[in-house]
């Protein structure tokens, strides 16, 4: 080979080694964005739904346990409140009874009296609900037997249902599916401070429901 060829050959080496990769295709780019704006309007759709959905007749929240989202079906208390709802048990304390709710912001005696027959406060255990419109029949019922999730008045992190999650003050139904689903992921509690790792769950909500947990291995 000539000098002259050698040199060309060399230098179709150089370009094929510094070439850069092909850069992904504009279309693979938009279908990947487009999946994910479907994903985010599916979820955002599904939250509205649940936002919106009306209450069944005799149906009760208690704002002990119910989240943001369940405490946004209350008539007239709009996104904002039903965090400040949370907020408030969180850095304060659970609430002692429906008129409890006045201590909120934004939330007074009026609009207690409004949403009175769609709230009860439960005692923590299963006990006599408190300021609630639940039938008497049905607020003087005990405590139901429960399978192996439920041992001594205890709950059971590694066992209980979501139903089971939620009678735990602070609780509501979207932490207590985040708890069976860490569990799942993890292969269960080892102890109950991992709840703590749990989105939803702070130091307050753990204090005062861990005399109402166990862990089970």
């Amino acid at each position: 080979m000539t000098r002259a060829g050698m040199l060309l050959a060399g230098a179709a080496l150089v370009r094929f080694i510094v070439a850069p990769a092909p850069a992904e295709s504009p279309l693979e780019g938009r279908e990947s964005i487009a999946d994910s704006l479907l994903v985010a309007g599916d979820s955002a759709l599904e939250e509205k739904a649940r936002r919106s959905r009306p209450f069944e007749p005799g149906e009760t929240i208690d704002p002990n346990v119910a989240g943001d989202v369940e405490l946004d079906r209350l008539p007239g208390v709009g996104a904002a409140r039903a965090l400040r709802i949370v907020q408030e048990r969180e850095e304060h304390g659970p609430f002692t009874s429906v008129e409890d709710l006045a201590r909120v912001p934004g939330i007074g005696p009026a609009s207690v009296e409004r949403l009175r027959p769609l709230l009860r406060v439960d005692r923590p255990g299963g006990g006599v609900p408190i300021g609630t419109s639940v039938p008497a029949h049905a607020a003087n019922r005990g405590p139901t037997p429960r399978d192996g999730a439920r041992s001594g008045g205890l709950i059971d992190l590694n066992r209980a249902t979501v139903s089971q999650l939620r009678e735990l003050p602070g609780v509501g139904p979207v932490t207590a599916d985040r708890i069976v689903a860490y569990r799942r992921e993890h292969g269960g509690f080892r102890t109950a401070a991992e709840l703590m790792e749990v989105s939803g769950i702070g130091p307050r909500t753990l204090e005062r429901i861990a005399p109402m947990i166990k862990v089970n291995q």
